[in-house]
């Protein structure tokens, strides 16, 4: 029985100058920092992207094509059709930017946890513990109510100090195995089909004007008549370009799902899931705590 009572107490000794070597080596902190500075970059970019896309997509849809020879005039805003994804971007945009938002609280909170005082704090914390531990049984009977808060503190300032780290690292982790490749092939794609609408909105944007002189002698009826066919031919494909944009609607609404998903698991699922996991081991290891 002594034997065992030893060994706890060197585990618990070796697990409490692990956690001090960690306070003050920083690694961890360094990794985290890193890992949410880059998760904020990606909202930055992202944001940037979906904001761009918002302002073609709105020219593309005040763009009017008009035909008018021969004195008849026809308007046309075919670019009506990506209205929906309109909407779709700009709640989008909102989602990147609360994304970013959450990744830089996580940035604030990760310094603020890692600060000197923290650290310092949480040093002599452990070190108090460590000595408290190899006191002889009857103090540590006579002194148990403090030995218990002792304990209680250290748990969560040691829950404090590390949780976020963690929860950035492993987050990063996630992201890295699962969702970078889907994140990065949105991105080019979104960034394509900003390209792709703006080419569509350049090609389209021309308008058929009429003759000077309509009522000329010069130009008869089948003049005109083949002057608004002629014109209307180079000035536009109604039935290509409408399909043109029915499928870039289609392509940016699922590339915008695929990122919403992304960056709703990145900031807020995943952060939350780890939080609410660690905060309960934190309270059973604070309700079973006894040395």
């Amino acid at each position: 029985m002594p034997n065992k009572t030893i060994l706890k107490q060197l585990l618990i000794s070796l697990l409490m100058f692990v956690c001090l070597f960690f306070a003050h080596q920083r690694s961890l902190d360094e990794y985290a920092e890193s890992y949410t500075e880059q998760g904020l970059n990606r909202a930055l970019v992202t944001f940037a992207v979906s904001r761009s896309l918002n302002g073609i997509i709105s020219v593309v849809q005040g763009t009017e094509v008009a035909v008018s020879p021969a004195g008849i005039g026809l308007n046309f805003a075919p670019g009506q059709i990506l209205d929906p994804i309109n909407d779709l971007i700009e709640r989008f945009s909102w989602i990147v930017l609360a994304s970013g938002t959450s990744l830089g609280i996580q940035r604030l909170l990760l310094e603020i946890t890692s600060s000197t005082g923290v650290t310092w704090l949480l040093s002599l914390l452990l070190l108090i513990m460590i000595v408290t531990l190899w006191l002889p049984r009857a103090a540590k009977e006579d002194y148990a109510g403090y030995i218990s808060m002792l304990g209680k503190a250290l748990l969560f300032i040691v829950f404090l100090r590390f949780s976020i780290p963690v929860i950035a690292i492993a987050n990063e982790a996630l992201y890295l195995n699962f969702s970078e490749q889907k994140y990065e092939q949105a991105q080019v794609t979104l960034e394509a089909s900003a390209t792709t609408l703006q080419n569509i909105n350049d090609d389209s944007s021309v308008s058929v004007i009429p003759s000077e002189n309509p009522d000329s002698d010069d130009v008869g009826i089948i003049a005109l008549v083949e002057e608004w066919f002629d014109q209307s031919d180079k000035s536009f494909d109604f039935e290509e370009q409408v399909e043109a944009l029915k499928s870039e609607a289609d392509n940016i609404s699922q590339q915008v799902i695929n990122m919403i998903v992304v960056f709703v698991m990145q900031t807020f699922i995943l952060p939350l899931l780890f939080l609410w996991l660690m905060v309960r081991v934190a309270k059973l290891s604070i309700s079973r705590f006894h040395l």
